[in-house]
């Protein structure tokens, strides 16, 4: 009987060290009953796994392999029952083999009823509570208090003992069950039996204390939950119960001093647990410190893995969420533990608890947090056996990415599991339980599409809704609960063509091709039958908006328009009254906005307002909106995701109706009397410090993440320069890989790839990503801190700082397009004005795409470079007639303006003007942005590389002319066919003031990181490897095609390889805006490095003009002749044939005059 009582007061006080088996400590049942209180089930598993003695033993040994299976299998921090694993329930079935002896039975009621049960009883009570199923919470709590009458045993002091905790566990489960009345109830009859009993005693201080601390959850859970179906929210109790942060102290303090007394370490070491969380409730972080590391240490010398464990990943969060990255140590001791002594399910709940502190940091907009911490889940995962787990882990992962506005991520994911449920349908075994699920899939499938607005995504999703229709009357048909899902299902199926057609107009309109764009949104308007809804939004984007209201304002009156669409609806329609009555409803019914993107609500405000009048609110309200989302987005902390933030319509909206705000107050003040406005009573405006802050606003949108340039300005070069450069290619590539994901899912929409394989295509891209932060977070921290921590960062470049580092004689014009505005700012060292003229953006794209691809294709069209001209430069045209030097910071589509073609007068800008181009004013006041290279500066030059047959490029002769020519003047050797490859590349970057890269250039418009120039072979230079460059250079040159295009987000940055230039360094990049012809590149660049080292310090932007009117001046045959002489001046190699797109040149229009064509494909972009 020793023996039993030993082992039945270790199992039920949790604590190893207790006297008596201390002389038989080697004994197995005693070591097995030790390893399973320190909560190390395998250890124990492994101590009886050589106990072969008929009788008492044996019987003792059976009851203890349950107990030992269910902390394996079936146990989650907090003590509550985990999600089990496919098989697991099988074992946990398995029992004693036969009805135990009288003086073993106390040991297996213990080991093999009571505690395998009071794990599932939690668990079971607290999934009842949060789903409302007070049933099963009466039941499971009558089941637990009535195992006190089942307590067995010939020693009535050790039953009663026995029958003290079994009280206490129903106290501990009406506790989680938010029944306070059956804890006190239960409480007295523990007590009763415990006659004062010290452990007892502890343990019931321990219960109160947490009752006190954390209402109806756990300390060990940190007031998160850890079922799969929770993870993404942080779990409070539904009843609110408030903490008492003081009572819990006392009772927690109160049972420190009884084990203080017994003595017992492992009791202490789960108070200094809960003290900690104490303090972390309380948001004392030095308190939470020390208590934590005192836990931590007591539960080291008391060898309890458990808690061990479970104080490592508290820690391990605490630094988390103090800015610190995880250690991978302590990370693999976790799962050390895991595999040799402690429990499976345990570690899978530490990961679950991940999950949800993640979850709950992606809420808040601590995005590296959260980042990091799916990162350690990841770690864990992939050491242990964990599929599920590691399944929700990977999901979380790209649930993150999707909410930061990279969502094609999840859509695409979904088309995979969508596309296999789908395949699954044909089986023979498929039944109207698979339909469903396949169901539900495609409908999930379609509504994200919706949000996307994607046609190529929109396709797949089609086809998916079309193979669940064909199989439902098969499998589903006389199946009720599948009835409604067919109605859905057909009714998605038959609008699904009508806005397919509407998203390829959609696309083609933003992209400039108007013409086409309205053909197919005519289409799609015969499709939508009497779908009123998607009537309304097509004859808006046919710009019929007067038909489009009345069709909205019907839809409204009837009911048919949810206000919250309404309030944006009426407002594109301009109908402010109508907008501001909808919004009334809404905050009628309390109307929660997205908890994601809490700016939205004060951005559609402030919108409102600006559209009745009320620009003095409009700016404050509008204000307070960015303020709101840049606290935000400073957590993004990753320059890839802070651009993927401002590519949103709404974000972008923000900025500009704060900025036109602005704008229309000190209109309002240069027209109105001295001293206070109409609408602003009580204050003087000045007109010069409104504009101020709207060109400021205007500028801080674009997105070029100049605050990461700005950082990297600050890093000293070395290890932490290098750091941050592979951070930012890691990012790109990050950022490639998933734009490549679409591409693999529409383009075959009858054939997807498996979700397991798409997701391990960009956790690849992750884990580098992961690997070049860890490398950052040790030789540049400061990258990778929430700006908003750091007092001394001021976002954005301030105006009169732009005004200060403009020259004397130049002039720099800001453009912003946005809806029905265009807005022109002329800036000089004197002062800055602006101009708004109403034209849509989206007929402004149109107009610029014409006149792009008139330049391109050799076309001289007079017509539309006058009309973009009278938009674009006469409002501002005294000022720039009188300045020598123009920069010019494009917004969108602009971008594609090649500014030197348009006229002014009779001649071209460029006969007037040194132009450069600035993706972001802010560039201006970037120390070093005018410097030139010297004519000594060493280059790299490369051209004509040698491609792999399979690629399809033609080889380029005429580069290989340009760099012999160009390394003739500058004395150097360049890197050409076989030799010009993207190792020999980035080897040879470092060091060098010129990097000058003659080849071909291929464009991703709809996925710009995955943009690039060819090298030989196989080989390419993406955008991120041309971010992650070492490049100190003062000038990079991308003489290939369309290099200096990319994708325009919405608020006006544009990724591609410019900006990846000037991220990795680049003072000065000239680029292409489309095709360079072979021959006529050679000459220009040739003609630029001529005037680059005519004299010493010739600024870029004077070379490029200079080559650019001297190319001008020639005509056909004056061009073929200078080529001709550079090819013999250089040994003589082949004929230029094509443009370096591969077209041939005879399908350019032979033309008298200079064509923009052949001389101003290349602008320059720098200060």
């Amino acid at each position: 009987m020793d023996l039993a009582h030993d082992v039945i007061r270790i199992l039920l006080t949790g604590e190893p060290g207790l006297g008596r088996e201390a002389a038989r400590p080697e004994h197995p049942l005693v070591a097995s009953a030790r390893a399973l209180a320190t909560g190390e089930p395998r250890r124990a598993l492994r101590r009886l796994a050589g106990v072969r003695e008929p009788g008492a033993t044996d019987d003792m040994a059976a009851a203890l392999r349950v107990t030992a299976h269910a902390l394996d299998l079936n146990w989650y921090p907090g003590g509550g029952g985990a999600v089990l694993a496919e098989g697991d329930a099988e074992r946990l079935a398995a029992g004693p083999p036969r009805q135990p002896a009288p003086d073993t039975a106390l040991v297996e009621f213990c080991a093999a009823r009571f505690l395998p049960r009071l794990l599932s009883a939690r668990g079971i009570v607290e999934n009842a509570r949060t789903g409302g199923d007070h049933w099963a919470v009466a039941h499971v709590l009558r089941d637990t208090e009535r195992q006190a009458n089942d307590v067995p045993g010939a020693d009535a002091a050790l039953t009663r003992w026995v029958r003290a905790h079994v009280h206490l566990a129903a106290a501990d489960v009406a506790r989680r069950a938010g029944r306070d009345a059956d804890v006190l109830a239960a409480l007295d009859r523990c007590r009763h039996d415990a006659h004062g009993d010290p452990w007892v005693l502890a343990r019931v201080y321990l219960l109160q204390g947490d009752a006190a601390l954390t209402p109806c959850s756990h300390p060990d859970l940190l007031g998160l939950r850890l079922s799969p179906t929770e993870a993404a929210a942080p779990g409070t109790a539904p009843e609110d119960v408030p903490a008492d942060p003081a009572m819990a102290r006392a009772h927690y303090e109160a049972a420190d001093a009884l084990y203080a007394r017994l003595p017992a370490p492992r009791g202490r070491a789960r108070v200094a647990l809960r003290l900690a969380h104490l303090a972390r409730t309380c948001g004392d972080g030095p308190a939470r410190v020390r208590a934590g590391e005192r836990a931590a240490a007591l539960a080291d010398r008391a060898g309890a893995g458990s808690l061990a464990a479970l104080a490592t990943t508290h820690r391990l969060l605490d630094r988390l969420a103090d800015g610190s990255d995880a250690d991978r140590r302590d990370l693999d001791g976790l799962a050390r533990w895991c595999r040799d002594d402690g429990s499976s399910s345990y570690l899978k709940g530490l990961v679950r608890l991940l999950l949800a502190r993640a979850a709950a940091w992606q809420r808040e907009g601590l995005t590296l947090a959260a980042l990091r911490c799916l990162r350690a889940a990841r770690f864990v995962t992939a050491r242990i056996t964990a599929p599920l787990e590691a399944d929700l882990t990977d999901r979380a992962y790209v649930d993150l990415v999707d909410r930061l506005n990279f969502r094609q991520a999840s859509t695409v994911l979904l088309a995979a599991d969508t596309a296999q449920a789908t395949a699954a349908l044909r089986a023979r075994d498929a039944d109207e339980r698979s339909w469903l699920r396949a169901a539900e899939l495609a409908l999930a499938l379609d509504r994200a599409v919706e949000a996307l607005a994607d046609p190529d995504l929109k396709a797949v999703a089609q086809a998916r809704l079309g193979e669940v229709a064909a199989a439902a009357e098969r499998l589903a048909g006389s199946w009720p609960p599948a009835r409604q899902a067919i109605d859905i299902v057909r009714e998605s199926l038959r609008r699904a063509p009508a806005q397919l057609l509407r998203y390829r107009g959609r696309r083609a309109l933003e992209a400039g091709f108007r013409d086409e764009a309205h053909a197919v949104l005519r289409a799609a308007l015969d499709r939508a039958g009497d779908d009123a809804l998607l009537r309304t939004a097509l004859l808006y984007e046919l710009g019929l908006r007067r038909q489009a209201h009345a069709l909205a304002s019907l839809l409204f009156r009837r009911g048919g328009l949810h206000p919250d669409h309404a309030v944006s609806l009426f407002l594109r329609l301009g109908d402010p009254q109508t907008a501001r009555h909808a919004l009334g409803l809404l905050d009628e019914m309390s109307w929660a906005g997205d908890p994601d993107r809490p700016w939205e609500d004060l951005a559609r405000r402030a919108e409102l307002a600006e559209a009745l009048g009320d620009h003095t609110t409009a700016a404050r309200v509008g204000e307070d909106a960015v303020t709101r989302f840049e606290q935000w987005s400073d957590q993004l902390v990753r320059d890839v995701l802070r651009t993927s933030m401002t590519d949103d319509v709404n974000v972008a909206a923000m900025y500009h109706i704060a900025a036109r705000a602005h704008l229309c107050r000190a209109d309002e003040a240069r027209h109105a009397p001295a001293g206070p406005t109409a609408d602003s009573p009580h204050d003087t405006v000045d007109p010069d410090a409104e504009r101020a802050l709207a060109f400021e606003l205007s500028d801080r949108c674009r997105g070029i993440a100049v605050d990461v340039l700005r950082a990297l300005d600050d890093l000293p070069p070395g290890p932490p320069l290098d750091a941050a450069r592979r951070w930012l290619r890691a990012g790109s590539a990050w950022a490639a890989a998933y734009e490549g994901l679409v591409d693999s899912v529409s383009g075959d929409a009858a054939h997807t790839p498996s979700a397991a394989r798409l997701r391990a295509t960009v956790l690849a891209a992750e884990d580098e990503l992961e690997a070049a932060e860890t490398h950052v977070a040790t030789h540049a921290p400061g990258l990778l801190r929430g700006r908003a921590d750091d007092e001394r960062w001021i976002r954005g470049t301030r105006l009169e700082a732009v005004r200060a580092a403009l020259p004397d004689d130049a002039l720099l014009l800001m453009y912003e397009t946005f809806d029905d505005d265009l807005v022109t700012w002329a800036v000089d060292r004197h002062g800055a004005h602006h101009t708004r003229r109403t034209v849509h953006h989206r007929d402004l794209a149109c107009a610029v795409r014409r006149f792009h691809s008139a330049c391109a294709g050799g076309h001289h069209d007079t017509a539309d470079a006058g009309a973009l001209a009278r938009l674009l430069l006469d409002p501002v045209a005294d000022a720039v007639r009188s300045r020598r030097r123009l920069y010019v910071v494009p917004h969108r589509a602009l971008t594609l303006v090649p500014f030197a073609v348009l006229p002014v007068g009779d001649v071209p800008l460029g006969e007037r003007c040194v132009i450069s181009q600035l993706p972001s004013a802010s560039l201006i006041t970037r120390p070093g942005c005018g410097r030139a290279p010297g004519r000594d500066a060493p280059a790299l030059l490369v051209g004509d590389p040698a491609y792999a047959p399979g690629r399809g490029l033609a080889r380029l002769p005429g580069t290989a002319t340009e760099v012999r020519a160009i390394a003739r003047l500058l004395g150097t050797e360049p890197l050409l066919g076989d030799a010009a490859t993207a190792a020999a590349v980035t080897a040879s970057a470092p060091g060098r003031a010129i990097l000058h890269l003659a080849t071909h250039g291929v464009l991703h418009e709809r996925g710009p990181h995955r943009s690039h120039v060819a090298l030989a072979g196989h080989d390419r230079l993406t955008v991120g490897d041309v971010t992650g460059l070492d490049l100190t250079a003062d000038l990079v040159v991308l003489s290939a095609c369309h290099t200096g295009r990319g994708t325009a987000t919405a608020g006006g940055d544009v990724i591609g390889l410019v900006r990846a230039a000037v991220a990795a360094g680049a003072r000065h990049a000239v680029v292409s805006l489309w095709p360079v012809d072979d021959a006529s590149g050679a000459v220009l660049m040739t003609y630029f490095y001529e005037a680059l080292l005519a004299r010493p310090g010739t600024p870029v932007a004077d070379a490029l003009t200079s080559a650019q009117r001297r190319l001008r001046a020639l005509d056909a045959d004056g061009r073929a002749g200078a080529y001709e002489r550079l090819r013999e001046a250089t040994g003589g190699g082949a004929a230029a044939g094509c443009a370096r797109d591969g077209r041939p040149p005879t399908a350019l229009t032979r033309h008298t005059s200079p064509l923009p064509y052949h001389w101003a494909p290349f602008i320059h972009i720098g200060g």
